[in-house]
């Protein structure tokens, strides 16, 4: 009888382990992937790749951020650049994400015939330092038609 207790239990411990090991490989699978015209969360340092599209970008620096901050007059409203790397067909580029300060709203960019959509979080307050682990892009990223000859918007910059 106690012979039988172990097995179960054995069986039962290893079936546990067994959805456990099952569970983190799917989400492995799905951590960093995401689709055209979808709204994605990119965190400063993080990688995303673009489903069906030879695409991925990481969010690799906030270059300025001297946005007008929440409760102080300014005299202009500043603006907050953020670098992207994006690595498409082979190649690496760079990508700069300008958003002007005073402004709460999406702004967009278009390259390489894709446009980004994009609002660049938290926004400053005053007295208040923003880490750069805390940045983040939200990014809606969709193709757009080119007029003419190809564009030459991805720049292979050091």
């Amino acid at each position: 009888m106690k012979t039988l207790k172990k097995y179960r239990f054995k069986i039962a411990a290893v079936a546990v382990v067994a959805v456990v090991i099952l569970v983190v490989v799917l989400c492995l699978c799905f951590l960093g992937k995401t689709h055209l015209d979808e709204e994605f969360t990119l965190s400063f340092g993080g990688t995303v790749s673009i489903s069906g599209e030879d695409l991925q970008m990481t969010f690799e620096d906030v270059l300025q951020d001297n946005r007008c901050p929440t409760g102080a007059e300014c005299v202009t409203e500043g603006a907050v650049i953020c670098r992207l790397q994006v690595e498409r067909g082979g190649g690496i580029y760079y990508i700069e994400l300008a958003q002007p300060g005073l402004y709460h709203d999406y702004s967009q960019e278009n390259f390489g015939g894709y446009r980004f959509t994009f609002l660049v979080e938290p926004y400053p307050e005053v007295d208040k330092e923003i880490d750069e682990e805390d940045y983040r892009l939200l990014i809606t990223l969709e193709k757009v038609a080119q007029e003419g000859p190809a564009p030459t918007d991805f720049t292979n910059l050091p």
